[in-house]
């Protein structure tokens, strides 16, 4: 026979498993929720290191096209319509010297511009290359 404090009990015992039933939910919901804004960070970062390569992609495309034409002819500016990122590149005229105290002659700076957007964000990025461009005749 079950006496009056044993029937008692109960009651008491079936409430205290509800309660590790909630706390171990309320625990597993903060752990959810934690690990999706660590998924939503990494996917930010994904596509600024995407948005990155992007640029870094057609300002080495933007050089190879520019440096292959006459000196007259490299600044100028490109608009990549695909990803909205325009390109602008100036050259200026450098004076170097050497170690024995010679000027180098023909060397210029050829400085591109990148500006895009990308999700509203405004970004510009500088590329500055030395290139040697002898005068044309």
């Amino acid at each position: 026979m079950k006496t009056n404090l044993q029937r008692r009990a109960r009651p008491w015992v079936r409430g205290y498993i509800l309660f590790e039933l909630v706390l171990a939910l309320t625990i597993f919901a903060i752990a959810v929720l934690g690990l999706a804004k660590s998924l939503n960070q990494a996917l930010e970062t994904a596509n600024l290191l995407r948005r990155d390569q992007i640029i870094r992609i057609g300002m080495r495309n933007v050089f190879e096209e520019l440096r292959n034409k006459p000196l007259a002819r490299m600044t100028t500016t490109i608009l990549d319509s695909t990803y909205g990122i325009t390109y602008t590149s100036t050259t200026e005229a450098l004076s170097l010297k050497t170690t024995n105290g010679g000027v180098l002659s023909d060397m210029y700076k050829l400085t591109i511009h990148a500006t895009s957007s990308f999700d509203g964000v405004p970004q510009e990025d500088t590329l500055n290359v030395y290139v040697y461009k002898p005068a044309q005749p």
